[in-house]
């Protein structure tokens, strides 16, 4: 799993392991619901100029981050090295 920094950072910083998921967990506010959470582990960290949104848009065609998505083979290439 790879971790995105919105605005003002707009980069790919950290990549991360999940290490356990489905945890019960109540919290309510407006529209927010939450109801389970999921534990990870840090196993990287990038330079915001490594993997910055301008990168991702003009070497990858990334455009628009917005959710949980998959990656382009590439990008997932060059985040491993």
């Amino acid at each position: 799993m790879f971790l995105y920094a919105a605005a003002p950072v707009s980069a790919i910083l950290y990549k991360c392991k999940v290490t356990e998921t489905d945890i019960p967990y109540d919290y309510r506010d407006g529209s927010l619901t939450i109801t389970a959470l999921m534990r990870i582990a840090l196993q990287k960290t990038y330079q915001p100029a490594a993997f910055s949104f301008e990168r991702l848009k003009d070497e990858y065609g990334i455009f628009a981050i917005r959710r949980p998505r998959e990656i382009p083979r590439s990008l997932s290439e060059a985040l491993k090295k």
